[in-house]
This record gives C-alpha cells, sequence and structure tokens, in this order.
C-alpha cells in the first residue's frame, strides 16, 4: 500500500447522489447476467437446447423513488420516505449459441446509490436551495458503480421429470474492471453548511493499465417442470464471485462545505474544505448476489406468469406470454413492460407511468436474433 500526506482543497471531490451503510460491507454491484426478457425466454422454452443463434442485445433500467428520470419536476420535488434510492445499469451483449453451449461477451456498467432522507434533501438542495434542510439534520449516503466487460460461457443439461422435458445451466463469467466506485458520507446539515466525513475507493485518477483487473462470477439456472402445465425456475447470479482489484485510491477526507454543486457523475465540486490524505491500495471484492424464482402455468394459447425477485430487496411481478407479446407488472415500484417479438426483433418497454416524464422507474430491451449454420 502507497500513502500520500496530502490536503486537498477546494477542488477536492465528495459523494452526492448516493445513501446509506457502509460500503466496505458493501459486495461489488454488476450488470445483470439475466434480463427479465431472458428469464421470460426461458421460462416459456422448455427445450434443453437452443438452435445455433446469434443475438445482439442491448438493455437500460433505471429506477428511483426521489424524482423523475427524465426531468427534474416543476416546483419542489416532495419526498416523505425514509430513505431514498438510485438503481442504474447499462448493458451491451453479444451472444452465440451451439446447441446446449453459449459464448456470451457484453460490457455493461452498475450504478447503486442509496441514502438517508437527509442525503435526499442535501441532493434536491443542490438544484433548489430552499430545499436544503431547514434545520439540524444527519446525512448518511453510500454509492456502489461499476464498469465492466465480462465474458461467459454457459452450457445446458437437460432433466426430466415423467414425460417432461426441463434443463440445468451452469454458467461462469470472467470479468474485467474498468471502473470501480464504493464509497461513504457522513455527516450532519446545520447552520447552512454540511459537516462530515468521506470515505471513498475509486479507480478515478489512476492509469487505466493500473487499475483494470480480473474477477470471476459463477452462476446457475433451472427449470423444472411440475406437470404438463406448470414449471418452476431458478436464476442465480453471482453465487460465488470475485474481483480482485489490483489498485484503487482510498481517500479520506474530512468535508465542510456550504455549497453543493453535483455533476454528472455523482460527485459534488467546489467544496470550500476537503482536506485528507489518499493511499494506494488493492482489494478483494466480493460480488453482489442476485436470485430470482419463476413459476409458469402454460396452454396452448399462452403462458401466465409469477416471478419474485431478489436485489435490493425483493420484487415481485405477475403476467403473461404468447408467441408474438408478454407482458409484466412489479411490485413494489409499479411498472409496467411489455415486449413485442416480430421476426428477429424483441422490443421491451417498462414505465410506471403513462406519462414518462412522471415515471421514476423505467426500462428498454432491444433484441436481434439469426439463425447460424445448420
Amino acid at each position: 500500500m502507497r500513502r500520500k500526506g496530502i490536503q486537498l482543497l477546494a477542488s477536492g471531490s465528495l459523494v452526492l447522489c448516493c445513501w446509506t451503510s457502509v460500503a466496505w460491507a458493501e459486495p461489488l454491484v454488476l450488470p445483470p447476467v439475466w434480463s427479465t426478457g431472458q428469464q421470460v425466454q426461458q421460462l416459456t422454452c422448455h427445450a434443453a437446447g437452443e438452435h445455433r443463434r446469434l443475438e445482439v442485445e442491448h438493455l437500460t433500467v433505471a429506477s428511483t423513488n426521489v424524482q423523475p428520470l427524465l426531468r427534474k419536476a416543476d416546483g419542489r420535488v416532495l419526498f416523505t420516505g425514509e430513505e431514498g434510492y438510485y438503481r442504474f445499469a447499462a448493458l451491451s451483449e453479444v451472444r452465440l449459441s451451439l446447441s446446449r453451449w453459449k459464448l456470451r461477451y457484453a460490457f455493461g456498467v452498475a450504478d447503486r446509490f442509496d441514502g438517508d432522507s437527509g442525503a435526499v434533501q442535501l441532493y434536491l438542495g443542490s438544484g433548489d436551495l430552499s430545499q436544503f434542510p431547514s434545520s439540524d439534520t444527519a446525512v448518511s449516503a453510500t454509492m456502489n458503480r461499476s464498469a465492466v466487460n465480462r465474458w461467459t460461457l454457459e452450457h445446458v443439461i437437460p432433466i426430466r421429470r415423467g414425460q417432461e422435458e426441463g434443463w440445468l445451466l451452469l454458467s461462469g463469467s470472467l470479468y474485467l474492471t474498468r471502473r470501480v466506485q464504493q464509497g461513504t458520507l457522513t455527516g450532519r446539515w446545520q447552520n447552512a453548511q454540511f459537516d462530515g466525513n468521506l470515505l471513498l475507493d475509486t479507480t478515478r485518477g489512476l492509469e487505466p493499465a493500473d487499475t483494470r483487473s480480473v474477477g470471476v462470477g459463477f452462476h446457475l439456472a433451472l427449470s423444472v417442470p411440475l406437470s404438463e402445465e406448470w414449471r418452476f425456475a431458478f436464476w442465480g447470479e453471482n453465487l460465488l464471485g470475485h474481483v480482485w482489484q489490483r489498485r484503487v485510491q482510498r481517500i479520506t477526507a474530512r468535508v465542510l462545505t456550504n455549497t453543493v454543486i453535483p455533476d454528472a457523475d455523482g460527485f459534488l465540486h467546489a467544496a470550500p474544505l476537503l482536506s485528507g490524505r489518499i493511499d494506494i491500495l488493492s482489494r478483494d471484492l466480493s460480488l453482489r448476489r442476485r436470485v430470482t424464482l419463476g413459476l409458469a402455468h402454460g396452454n396452448d394459447a399462452g403462458t401466465w406468469l409469477l416471478l419474485a425477485s431478489q436485489d435490493a430487496g425483493w420484487e415481485y411481478a405477475a403476467g403473461y406470454a404468447s408467441e408474438r407479446y408478454w407482458f409484466l407488472f412489479t411490485l413494489p415500484r409499479r411498472e409496467w413492460q411489455m415486449a413485442y417479438r416480430s421476426g428477429q426483433w424483441e422490443l421491451v418497454l417498462g414505465l410506471s407511468e403513462i406519462d414518462p416524464a412522471r415515471a421514476r422507474h423505467g426500462s428498454v430491451q432491444m433484441r436481434w436474433a439469426m439463425p447460424v449454420g445448420r
């Protein structure tokens, strides 16, 4: 470990759009291995292997409980909750299926910001000074971000239960990190200024050759027929996995500021005082797991679906799938997802409001597929 004893003054940075708990106990958040569209496809497909096929897919997912995603709300934003959050993931992937084997390459990013009501008020006050806390308020915030290249190899094993066929999917991923950022910000807003402490591990500011690191993740999926009409499925992402991060900057600092200016990267700049030190160290990072359970009831007309996903808390979805379309309604974020298939294309749109400008939860997924070889 290499240490720099320094004083960071007005040009320093501190975390904003972020919020709660201790970052060092938090596993690294990564883009999803299986999108909702892929899970619906696998839950409604009974075959153990696929035809030779090439697929290209792009996925973007965002969710928050603070303010609309596409624009700032008009006037004051009324936030009455105890905790605020923002989640974002984007992924572009190419997949090649060869019978029971599949090779996948993807580049993706994932952001997770959480914080108490004081952190939310501090964030909203950056756009509307009247929304800064009006009294002595505690602030606690966390940030967890990554950008990775991912190579994944999958193998499908057919399983039988009576006359019905299911499958077991074994999968392993090799990760190359492009960016890792985990941080906490704690303190108090009082006397019209914020006084607190920043602890941040980040690869920003270091040479890419020094920070790009490798990791591995192991995943498992299962589809089991319960009867001729009923089917159960399980998906587990990064059930085992680590990233061995070669270098990060650990910034430990005291923050004293009455100026809150967020930038697009989720940081605050122009702090009147930011003093502390920077250590250069390596880290062994665990990976955040994601688990989904599925239940399907199908007949010749279509399939009714139930999904339960555990990531940042549990979410539950119910819907219906046919040959050309499917839809899901997800709680507690109350988001509708609707998909339409035409030829080699599939488009999935998700919104929590009819008016996109008011939506706090949304997703877009586009997939193109074509057969290859025989």
